[in-house]
């Protein structure tokens, strides 16, 4: 460990020395990014392994060497490479997203579809229910929400409570192939975060479309069939996609059977492709291609399942450390009052529907007492949404972006910590 920090010391001591002489290239990944992304992963892969010792989930290592290393601290990777990088994100991004669509098996959703339904109905509504009046009533003191009439502040509060409805299926699987965890707490936890990310999609849908009217001062029927056209394009689209893509897996791995890594990789990479450009959600359709393998031909599935788990962890410190740089502690420390206050509340929901959800769902008791625990963290979907408000929103958006990446901030941070606890007394 002391060797792997030395060594570190010495390449993060070189690339700030080397900055000044830097001469600026164009390419699709300049040579500097490279270098700068190799840094960040040997820094996030130290540190995880420094946060395993620690008794601490690796991923809290590597949240935070991207922290400290990224535009917020060091800035010794600055945003424009991570931006270099994105290629890199969405790979992991895909290949999470495989790997937990073939975690989901149906045998397990049958015994406990109830429970998962149950959990995902109260958290959705506890958490919009507790933090949208919050916001409203905190609106006075925040300067891009004073001023607004009653409903389209209304509006504003919804768009911003379904933006932290948003769990974290990453930050969900990272833990359960880090821990091995395989009791109740672990398949409810990671059946609600799956299945939520659809119902999320849908209800950020409709609240920024209609946030989007009323700061606009119309809607009416032009502004519904925007709606429906936006739903049927993310939604519809990503389980279309998903079904396409896990026909080709499924022939793939019946016929073929070799090198299934390296078509997963070229895979995700078509799926990115086609994703940016027909405005499909890549995360949801990998999820359903690798839950339609998983369940459609488990024995000729195994074998790719096993290669993806074996090339998970350095796939989860790609993910996280990029996470981790995107992160602003400026957000955090500007809005900080609004952020706590945010933050336990919605803990405080996730507690109250949680239990309320799993016991008339008819869950373990150890799913009643600790699964809210999973459904703490949040990262890479809940960011994007943000980034989306800011950018066809400006007028509220950048204020809310500050303020729900202060949250995620906070929630990436402890999240893991307090889902790993629930996984060991589980």
């Amino acid at each position: 460990m002391i060797r792997r920090i030395v060594v570190l010391a010495l390449l993060v001591g070189g690339a700030l020395l080397l900055e000044p002489l830097r001469v600026p290239t164009e390419g699709v990944i300049a040579p500097r990014s490279l270098f700068l992304f190799g840094i960040l992963l040997l820094a996030a892969d130290t540190l995880g392994a420094l946060a395993r010792d620690l008794k601490l989930p690796r991923i809290v290592g590597y949240v935070i060497a991207g922290l400290v290393l990224g535009p917020s601290l060091a800035g010794l990777v600055p945003g424009a490479v991570l931006e270099d990088l994105g290629m890199m994100k969405r790979l992991a991004v895909g290949l999470i997203g495989l790997l937990a669509g073939m975690e989901l098996r149906m045998d397990d959703l049958k015994k406990r579809w109830q429970s998962i339904f149950a959990i995902l109905v109260f958290q959705t509504l506890f958490v919009i229910l507790v933090v949208a009046p919050a916001f409203m009533l905190a609106s006075r003191w925040m300067p891009f929400a004073s001023g607004y009439a009653l409903v389209p502040l209304a509006l504003i509060a919804l768009l911003f409570a379904t933006m932290l409805t948003v769990n974290s299926p990453m930050v969900t699987l990272a833990l359960i192939e880090e821990t091995h965890a395989h009791g109740p707490v672990a398949k409810t936890t990671l059946g609600v975060v799956l299945v939520a990310d659809v119902v999320v999609i849908i209800l950020f849908t409709i609240a920024y479309s209609l946030t989007q009217a009323a700061l606009a001062g119309g809607g009416g029927a032009a502004g519904g069939l925007e709606l429906v056209l936006r739903l049927g394009r993310e939604v519809g689209g990503s389980l279309l996609a998903g079904g396409v893509i896990g026909g080709i897996l499924a022939l793939y791995v019946r016929y073929v059977k070799r090198e299934l890594v390296l078509f997963a990789v070229v895979l995700v990479f078509a799926t990115a492709a086609a994703a940016e450009a027909l405005h499909f959600e890549l995360l949801l359709s990998l999820l359903v291609a690798g839950f339609l393998v998983e369940n459609g031909a488990p024995k000729q599935a195994e074998p790719l399942f096993h290669a993806l788990e074996l090339v998970a962890g350095p796939v989860f410190v790609i993910f996280f450390a990029m996470t981790g740089g995107e992160l602003e502690l400026r957000a955090f420390m500007s809005l900080w009052p609004m952020v706590l206050l945010i933050t336990l509340l919605r803990g405080g929901a996730l507690l109250f529907g949680n239990r309320l959800g799993a016991r008339l769902g008819g869950a373990e008791e150890d799913v009643v007492r600790y699964g809210w625990m999973g459904l703490v963290p949040q990262a890479g979907v809940a960011l994007g949404f943000a980034s989306l408000v800011a950018e066809r929103l400006p007028e509220v958006g950048v204020g809310l972006q500050a303020l729900t990446i202060g949250v995620i901030t906070h929630n990436t941070s402890i999240g893991p910590i307090l889902f790993r606890a629930a996984l060991a007394r589980s």
